[in-house]
């Protein structure tokens, strides 16, 4: 298997679990929208500016639009730069899910 093939096989993989992850922030969304219209959901980013991401936003789906961009970015890197990206992309998909898990895990609780 050449370069070109793991690295799409990678980009491959990566898709499918931000696809994953998709449903669970637009559903955060959903709910952090209400909160906001309650006036408790008062906070001005989901991440800190040092979490590694560019984005800066109060709702998961800008998150989610910069990870598939570093994703589909990966094809036309140098390769010897691609291992970091990789690594940095996965990073940020876990505090994402974890996030996310969170998020929907107090939000279950609540309604019991």
């Amino acid at each position: 298997m050449n370069s070109t093939s793991i690295i799409q096989e990678i980009q491959d993989k990566l898709t499918l679990t931000l696809k994953d992850i998709y449903a669970l922030a637009l559903s955060a969304d959903e709910q952090l929208e209400i909160l906001q219209k309650e006036e408790k959901g008062k906070f001005s980013a989901i991440f800190q500016q040092d979490a590694g991401f560019s984005a800066s936003a109060n709702r998961f789906l800008p998150y989610l639009i910069e990870l598939n961009e570093e994703i589909q970015s990966l094809p036309i890197m140098e390769p010897e730069n691609q291992k970091d990206k990789i690594q940095g992309i996965m990073k940020k998909m876990r505090m994402i899910h974890e996030v996310l898990a969170r998020f929907h895990s107090i939000k279950d609780e609540t309604l019991h």
